[in-house]
Formats: C-alpha cells, sequence, structure tokens
C-alpha cells in the first residue's frame, strides 16, 4: 500500500527537503533565543554587581539631553543611508532617497533582533530596495556600502588603540595581548580589502571554483555562481570605474564615525562626567570591535553594556559610568530600531493588501 504523500503525488524528495528546511528554522530560532537569553544574562549580572538604583540615578542626570542624543543617532542613519543611495550606480539611480533611507531604518532593525546579525539586516536592505532595484543591484550597492564603511572602521580603530596606548599606556600583559590581536585582524581584513579592491579579485568565485573541482561546492551555491560574479564584479571594480562616488562614500563614512565620537562626548557630559574628545574617541572604537566580536547576540545586549564598563574603567571612570553611557545611547539606538520595525510592519501590510484585493476584470 501507497503511503498517504504517494498516493497525492507528492515527491518523497521535497518531503525530506521540507522537512530540512523545518529543522534549520528550528535551530536558527533556537540559537537567536540562547544567544539572546546569553546576553540578557550578562546583562542582569552586570547590573545586579553595580547596583540598579546608581545606575538610575546616573541615566536620569541626562533629563532632555536624551534629544540631542537620538538626534545625533538618527543623523548617523541618515549619512550611512545618503552613502547607500550613492553606492546604486548612477544610471540606476532613478528611486528617492527616501527609499534608501526606509532599507536603512529597516535593515538595521532587522539586525538588532537577529542573532545572523549584519547577514540578514543586508538581505533586508535589498528585499526593500527590490522594488527599485534587482537583488543583484541591490546587493552590489549594500556590499560596496558596507566595505568602505568598515575600512573606516579599521582605521578608527587601529587610530583608537594607537591612541589608548600613547595617552595610558598597557596595564597588563593581557591586555597587551588582546589589544595585539585586534590590531593584527584589523591590518589583515585591511590589507585584504585594499589589494582585491586594487586588483580587482573575485575571492568567492574563485573559492566556488575551487571546492567545485573537487566536488565540495553545494549545488545550489554552483547555480549562483553567475549572481555572484556580477555583484563581485560590481563591487571590485567600484573604485576603479566610478572614483568620484568612491571617495565620496569613503569621506561621508568617516563623518559618521565623527558624530559617533560627538555622540559619546555628549553622552558623557550629559552624565555629569568630565570628557575629552580623545577618550570619547577610544571609547567609540573600542565600541565597535566589542560590536564586531559579539554581533552574533541579538542587539549585542548584555556585552555592549558590560564592554562599555570595562572600556570606561580602563579610562579612569567607574564601571557604572561605562554601563549608564552604553544604556543612554541604547535608548538612542531603540528609538531608531523603532522606526525600522514601524517601516517593516508598513512594508508587510501594504504587501498584503496588494495579494488580498480582488483584481478587476
Amino acid at each position: 500500500m501507497q503511503s498517504s504523500s504517494h498516493s497525492r503525488g507528492e515527491d518523497p524528495g521535497i518531503e525530506d527537503i521540507k522537512k530540512k528546511s523545518s529543522k534549520r528554522r528550528n535551530l536558527i530560532f533556537s540559537a537567536h533565543g540562547i544567544a539572546f537569553l546569553i546576553g540578557f544574562t550578562v546583562l542582569a549580572v552586570v547590573i545586579y554587581r553595580i547596583g540598579y538604583r546608581d545606575l538610575l540615578d546616573s541615566v536620569a542626570n541626562v533629563g532632555w539631553g536624551i534629544l540631542l542624543i537620538i538626534s545625533l543617532n538618527l543623523t548617523r542613519h541618515l549619512l550611512r543611508a545618503a552613502t547607500l543611495y550613492l553606492a546604486v550606480a548612477p544610471e540606476l539611480r532613478t528611486f528617492k532617497y527616501r527609499s534608501a533611507v526606509a532599507a536603512r531604518f529597516g535593515g538595521e532593525a532587522m539586525t538588532i533582533f537577529s542573532f545572523m546579525g549584519p547577514f540578514l539586516g543586508d538581505a533586508t536592505k535589498a528585499m526593500l530596495l527590490k522594488k527599485n532595484l534587482t537583488l543583484t543591484e541591490g546587493a552590489s550597492a549594500i556590499i560596496i556600502d558596507n566595505i568602505l564603511y568598515y575600512v573606516t572602521v579599521i582605521l578608527m580603530v587601529l587610530s583608537g588603540i594607537t591612541l589608548l596606548v600613547l595617552t595610558y599606556g598597557s596595564t597588563s600583559s593581557t591586555e597587551t595581548r588582546v589589544l595585539t590581536i585586534i590590531v593584527s585582524v584589523a591590518i589583515l581584513i585591511f590589507a585584504s580589502i585594499s589589494l582585491a579592491i586594487i586588483f580587482r579579485v573575485t575571492p568567492l568565485t574563485h573559492l566556488i571554483d575551487f571546492l567545485e573541482k573537487r566536488g565540495l561546492a553545494p549545488g545550489f551555491i554552483v547555480r549562483k555562481r553567475g549572481t555572484i560574479l556580477n555583484v563581485e564584479n560590481n563591487v571590485f571594480r567600484f573604485y576603479h570605474d566610478r572614483p568620484r562616488d568612491f571617495f565620496t562614500i569613503f569621506g561621508i563614512s568617516l563623518s559618521v564615525h565623527a558624530i559617533s565620537v560627538t555622540e559619546v562626548f555628549v553622552a558623557l557630559k550629559f552624565l555629569g562626567h568630565d570628557a575629552t574628545v580623545s577618550n570619547a574617541f577610544i571609547i567609540e572604537s573600542l565600541t565597535k570591535v566589542i560590536n564586531a566580536a559579539f554581533s552574533f547576540i541579538p542587539g549585542t545586549i548584555g556585552v555592549y553594556e558590560g564592554g562599555n564598563g570595562l572600556i570606561l574603567s580602563t579610562l579612569g571612570y567607574t564601571t557604572t559610568v561605562g554601563v549608564a553611557l552604553a544604556l543612554v545611547r541604547r535608548g538612542a539606538i531603540l528609538f531608531a530600531t523603532s522606526i525600522g520595525l514601524t517601516i517593516l510592519i508598513w512594508r508587510t501590510a501594504a504587501r498584503g493588501t496588494r495579494l488580498i484585493r480582488p483584481r478587476t476584470p
């Protein structure tokens, strides 16, 4: 007797694929939950050790200054939306800047709530731009924007660590080893990106070809080779084909970091503590290292606050000040995230309305 699935004419291979897909989704969901619980536990422990009353008293000092901090945070997003817009080829830039703004906020909201971090966030940006660009064109623009931004992040991290060592020195062998590892990794990534841009290398396509020759490349990746090659060509020829846009995006990305440093400086002032531009620069540069290292935790919850406490204690502040600074900036982040979620809900509702709208004969 045939099974019910066979009687309906369903291919057992398709059923197996569905089961594997379901297991994969469950695994991703579980990993997401575990990562969030780890981060939330770290945050709870940090607040417990500091004392929530002292922390609340410190945060309360900010008052209406939170509006300025939120404004600075939103300005950063608007500038990153501008770099995304400029990363699109001029002949394809036929849509409004506000579409790039919507993609930026929506993608960042997804980044905050996913343990897959920037990967799912960037995919969301591409989907939000799909009305105006093909996925290949959208992915190319997003990758170009990200590469140039992360190059400036690397430069800022290296500058921040240099300033830290020159100003405060190294207090222990452990700190020296950690800083050495960070610098080494940053230089390696910077050199790899620079060489790929200069020599127009297509690393992913070469890797796919290498694995395919040895029978190790997954079939769905091999089938996407042409699309991946197009994206890589668009990305790594950007510097040679559009140098003006290249340096414009690079300059705007640097200004984004300047605004972040200003945000740290202003927040410390509102918290009632001494602040210098050099300290704000060091804090922001090391915070970027923490965000990158723990991007698998949704919103880097817990490690962001604990990391800020550790950074500021190294600079002579108390751990309470560091955690308070992180919570104040977290408030601005959540405000921007709420905008992104609103955009995602609105786009989803609009799409659903179009699907259920009855067609006129």
